[in-house]
């Protein structure tokens, strides 16, 4: 087997792994024969990868990345590419073949942990084999139903279900969606999961009257709740969302949902074996493109609650929430 290189290290052993290094030159007296790393500084079309449909979440957060990172001036342009397929898995089995290439971003969110969980999944990597750049928000989601839905709350809606067929659209399949209607099965739930790419396409599905029941982001359907189309049953979050419209929605905590809440983060990741100086870089550009007024704007607009972690503080948080994601397969 070739060795690996060692400049290009994963992110979790990185650390580790220089200061064994360091420790090793020192010691044969070859330390100061070695060339420091050339400077990495990105240039030409960087490409913003997001494994969802367009018109859905977390393609407004690539987008948003996106357009921040090109707010930075920096002398590069950076492009979104859909890549969607299998929940997520197309995109990321793509953006796993990059190891080592600085020149591709992925805007990615929870479903990174959940779906390898899935039965019947088998995938060659997990979110360790990505590197970790920076957090900027973390997530959370509501139930809606049609304006005409007999329900009113997430609790008639567990109860019903015992004796009516329901169907609910989930966005990306394992994803945040997918963790609120495993919340609600835990209560109760009985529903047939109908999959979509987006939820620009489950919003669409409900207004065609396909659907009894989705989650959804505050952001994807509060036009659609300030109309009439649709109604809010009950939020996964821990408080009511701090909005005029929203904030009107109890928690399904408040509706005795036993572990009634659903948080989800996200961020943005760099293909693994990158060079710590590449890594470098991309956390100072993304700590700078969030900054921008734009960025608030598109913060503000989704209803996102600001959490900014970078680097190692940030692997460090994905560690954590792998762990914890685990109570909702269990």
């Amino acid at each position: 087997m070739p060795a690996r290189d060692p400049r290009k290290l994963r992110p979790r052993r990185a650390a580790l792994a220089a200061g064994t290094a360091v420790t090793a030159l020192l010691a044969t007296g070859c330390a100061s024969n070695d060339a420091p790393e050339a400077e990495y500084r990105a240039d030409g079309t960087i490409r913003v990868v997001v494994a969802m449909a367009a018109g859905g979440g977390s393609d407004r957060s690539a987008r948003a990345v996106s357009g921040a990172l090109n707010g930075n001036d920096a002398g590069y342009s950076t492009v979104v590419e859909n890549r969607e397929g299998g929940g997520g898995a197309v995109g990321w089995s793509y953006f796993y073949g990059l190891a080592g290439e600085p020149q591709h971003l992925l805007v990615a969110e929870t479903a990174l942990h959940t779906l390898p969980r899935q039965e019947g999944v088998d995938l060659p990597f997990t979110y360790e084999d990505f590197t970790p750049i920076g957090m900027f928000a973390e997530d959370s989601r509501l139930v809606v139903a049609p304006a005409d839905s007999p329900y009113d709350s997430c609790a008639e809606l567990i109860e019903a279900s015992a004796d009516e067929q329901l169907f609910s659209g989930v966005s990306g399949t394992y994803g945040a969606d997918g963790m609120v209607l495993t919340r609600l099965e835990q209560a109760g739930l009985e529903a047939n999961r109908v999959p979509f790419g987006s939820s620009g396409e489950v919003v669409t599905a409900m207004l065609g009257g396909l659907l009894d029941l989705a989650p959804a982001s505050a952001a994807s359907v509060k036009g659609y709740i300030e109309s009439g189309d649709f109604k809010g049953l009950c939020t996964l979050s821990e408080e009511r969302i701090d909005d005029e419209v929203m904030g009107s929605i109890p928690t399904a905590l408040e509706q005795g949902v036993e572990n009634g809440t659903v948080l989800m983060w996200r961020g943005v990741l760099a293909p693994g074996d990158l060079s710590e100086q590449a890594r470098d870089y991309w956390v100072e550009q993304l700590r700078k493109a969030v900054q921008q007024d734009a960025f608030a704007d598109y913060m503000e607009a989704d209803m996102l609650t600001p959490k900014e972690l970078y680097g190692d503080e940030f692997a460090a948080y994905l560690d954590e929430y792998d762990e914890d994601i685990a109570g909702y397969f269990g």
